[in-house]
């Protein structure tokens, strides 16, 4: 079982390290198995080897870490895995999310964001993210001294568009209500994509010509037009399909504008939007299971890097689960057998996130930590030790 799990982080591991020194390979896989390991990215605490201090440890991947560029070699990985998967109506489902850094007054590139949880503006990192198959295809660390929002995300989806060959559709939420770049999805782009409207939308009807705010109109499916961007006129270059459903009872119907190359009705619409949720499982797993929001580095190059190898992590803890459920060897046999009894002694769900939980279980023992000082005597007693915070 645990020959299974440690050949699957490391066979993976070696597709991210092209161009890369033996002493940089080292540092890395040590990261990537410490984060399995301690599941957070604090460096002193993914220490592996005995006889050398955390901090000495620390420090050496905090060096490696910003000599390297990992984003790219992270998501071309990502690519590989989900590319041939890709047909014409899979879900790709774009969002962003946030890093908050309440605390932090050093760390480069800090900006303003949106804390979702507490609804309120802190100081911390944007980052935008694609979820395709239950894989993180992107989570990267938005640069807003170089690029707008918008920018970066028209790149990326354009981007992604090209490698899948136009294949796919693309899922925004209301935060991407933008009517430019609307028109660049169907002009420069050129891609199908389903968006949910904000409800102030001022549309034109094709078949009337009157302009009426959404929430004027009934559900159903419209054809419609949008104004243009002072809303003093109407662009008719492009016609758009509009689709107002209820899908929850007690709440207003949702508004999404579509471009599709085929017909479907209004409600597997809706049920292709709502699988936008499959992204934000993705940033809740990373944030949750690999503690995300916890990296504690000031240069924004290392940053950005533990950002890549989080993101990396929780695709290698999806392929693994997806492999248990395909493959039949010995192996695999008996880490699933090994999974099965661990969810039944903890009464936990089989799914990704519990393997998750699983595999930092599991490898718990490859990680060495220096108790004590060699050839120094301790104040306290181990029980009162392990009760004060681990390096």
């Amino acid at each position: 079982m645990m020959k299974y799990i440690h050949d699957t982080i490391q066979n993976t591991s070696r597709s991210i390290f092209k161009g890369f020194t033996r002493p940089q390979k080292k540092a890395v896989t040590e990261v990537i198995r410490g984060l399995f390991v301690a599941g957070e990215p604090i460096l002193r605490r993914l220490a592996q080897h005995p006889g050398k201090s955390p901090k000495r440890q620390g420090d050496k991947y905090s060096f490696h870490l910003g000599n390297i560029d990992l984003p790219d070699v992270v998501d071309e990985m990502a690519l590989k895995r989900v590319k041939n998967e890709v047909k014409k109506n899979t879900i790709i489902a774009y969002d962003l999310t946030d890093i908050s850094k309440e605390s932090a007054k050093r760390m480069e590139k800090l900006s303003w964001v949106h804390d979702g949880s507490t609804n309120t503006i802190q100081r911390g990192y944007t980052l935008h993210g694609v979820g395709v198959n239950g894989l993180l295809l992107k989570l990267r660390v938005h640069e807003g001294d170089i690029h707008t929002i918008n920018q970066t995300r028209k790149e990326i989806v354009k981007n992604l568009s090209r490698s899948f060959g136009g294949k796919g559709i693309f899922i925004f939420d209301r935060g991407n209500d933008g009517k430019q770049f609307f028109v660049d999805l169907r002009q420069e782009v050129n891609t199908q994509f389903i968006s949910r409207l904000r409800e102030k939308r001022l549309v034109v009807m094709k078949e009337t010509g009157a302009i009426i705010r959404l929430t004027e109109l009934p559900e159903g499916v419209h054809e419609i037009y949008l104004m243009n961007k002072n809303n003093t006129s109407m662009d008719r270059r492009f016609v758009y399909t509009l689709v107002i459903r209820k899908h929850l009872e007690k709440k207003p119907p949702i508004h999404l504008l579509c471009h599709l190359n085929e017909a479907y009705t209004s409600k597997e619409i809706v049920e292709m939007y709502l699988q936008r949720w499959g992204v934000e499982n993705l940033f809740k797993r990373a944030k949750q299971k690999f503690f995300l929001e916890k990296i504690r580095v000031l240069k924004y190059q290392k940053f950005v890097n533990l950002v890549a190898l989080i993101q990396f992590a929780t695709n290698v803890s999806a392929i693994s689960f997806f492999n248990l459920q395909r493959l039949t060897n010995s192996l695999i046999s008996g880490a699933l057998l090994g999974y099965r009894l661990f969810i039944k002694k903890h009464t936990l769900s089989f799914c990704v996130d519990s393997f998750i939980t699983f595999l930092h279980f599991s490898l718990r023992l490859l990680a060495f930590h220096i108790k004590k000082p060699p050839n120094q005597q301790n104040l306290f007693s181990n029980r009162q030790l392990e009760k004060l915070v681990p390096f």
